[in-house]
């Protein structure tokens, strides 16, 4: 999958966020940083304490400081809330994102935010935006949430789950990763709705089967009719 193939999938997820303060509509509209202070925000309002969203225009130094301002809470939450050595993560060009509108330096600060998400405590609220998206978004946040866990040490990016996985129930383990729970709710999806074509698929052809019977048994009726009356 390509760099715009998970902008595409993240700016979906995004959109799942009914609380922020303007719409994103592309990834560039996530390069002053408001929109994702406001996803942190609302993830634990207590540690991230919104910016003002004023509107700054294409000022790039007001963008930056947001963005190191975002920078730093989201390395010490991974730190000191969720466990994690952050010294382990790729540094973002933050001045690339603010100057130049860099996807690429941007898809990484967002996949730390994704990340952080699925981490939190109220993970299940964060995966559940995840599962309302299509199968193919739902793939490349995986992949996205897979290559910082990988950098934490904490997820082996090549690893595929087992399909036995997504008959564990693991919404009621608190144990259990929640990137581990996400891989395992989407097996379970893609299984049910695989069966749920497999069934449509069945009444389909029931039903054609049941059409032509129905089309015989009128010509049928109508020879018969014919027939009576050459009688009569």
């Amino acid at each position: 999958m390509s760099q715009d193939d998970i902008a595409e999938s993240f700016v979906g997820w995004v959109g799942t966020f009914s609380s922020l303060s303007k719409p994103v509509a592309q990834l560039a509209d996530l390069t002053d940083g408001i929109a994702l202070f406001e996803i942190c925000a609302e993830i634990d309002r207590q540690w991230f304490k919104s910016i003002r969203s004023a509107d700054i225009g294409d000022n790039w130094v007001l963008k930056l400081n947001n963005l190191k301002k975002l920078y730093k809470l989201v390395t010490r939450y991974y730190e000191e809330v969720l466990g994690y050595p952050a010294a382990n993560l790729g540094e973002p060009n933050l001045s690339a994102i603010a100057k130049n509108e860099d996807g690429h330096e941007l898809l990484k600060l967002c996949h730390l935010v994704l990340t952080l998400a699925v981490q939190c405590e109220r993970n299940q609220v964060y995966i559940g935006k995840i599962m309302s998206l299509g199968e193919d978004d739902q793939r490349c946040l995986m992949v996205a949430i897979e290559s910082v866990l990988a950098q934490l040490g904490s997820a082996d990016p090549d690893t595929e789950p087992d399909s036995h996985d997504a008959d564990m129930d693991l919404s009621q383990d608190d144990d259990v990763d929640p990137v581990a729970r996400l891989q395992a709710e989407l097996i379970k999806s893609y299984a049910e709705k695989d069966e749920l074509e497999k069934s449509a698929h069945d009444l389909n052809v029931e039903h054609k089967h049941v059409q032509s019977k129905y089309e015989e048994l009128l010509v049928l009726n109508e020879e018969l009719k014919v027939r009576m009356e050459d009688l009569e």
